[in-house]
């Protein structure tokens, strides 16, 4: 990383180290590699066995691979002879993800591109509701902990929409 070069996180987080590149010269900042407990990625395919295609600008490969258990959510479920991943696909082996779970829509109100846009209006929505504890605690209880399951919460949002 080079962000932190010259800022208070060299003082403040004394693991994060200094290099320089033995070819060019550029100095980087290093950081400690993350281990997280689990993650969970979202993914436009996965087949029955855990393999999966996930979008290629996000880093959803990495993450996989750095975490103990990786449940991957995606939009739908093919046979493993239709998972190809395109052009803006990237392949996660099964060997990488420990649970797929078939959630159409499941990357609302954010984007899944080929699916479906962001809900701008939807991150709004939060954005205001964010604001105090009373409309964000009213915000959850309409869509995190209301709906019954995920179907249910996009019957909420597209209530919003009409």
């Amino acid at each position: 990383m080079v962000g932190f070069l010259n800022s208070d996180y060299m003082t403040i987080r004394k693991d994060f180290k200094l290099v320089k590149d033995p070819y060019s010269g550029v100095e980087y900042v290093t950081v400690p590699a993350l281990i997280p407990d689990v993650a969970v990625i979202h993914a436009f395919q996965g087949d029955p066995y855990g393999a999966v295609i996930t979008d290629s600008f996000r880093n959803d490969r990495l993450i996989a691979m750095a975490a103990r258990k990786t449940i991957a959510v995606v939009e739908e479920l093919v046979d493993p002879d239709d998972l190809l991943p395109g052009r803006h696909g990237v392949y996660v082996s099964a060997a990488h993800i420990d649970a797929v779970v078939v959630a159409p829509q499941g990357a609302h109100p954010t984007a899944c591109r080929g699916h479906y846009s962001i809900d701008s209006a939807h991150i709004i929505r939060y954005m205001e509701a964010a604001k105090n504890d009373d409309s964000y605690r009213a915000y959850l209880e309409k869509y995190i902990t209301g709906p019954e399951n995920h179907e249910a919460y996009l019957e909420v949002v597209k209530g919003d929409a009409i």
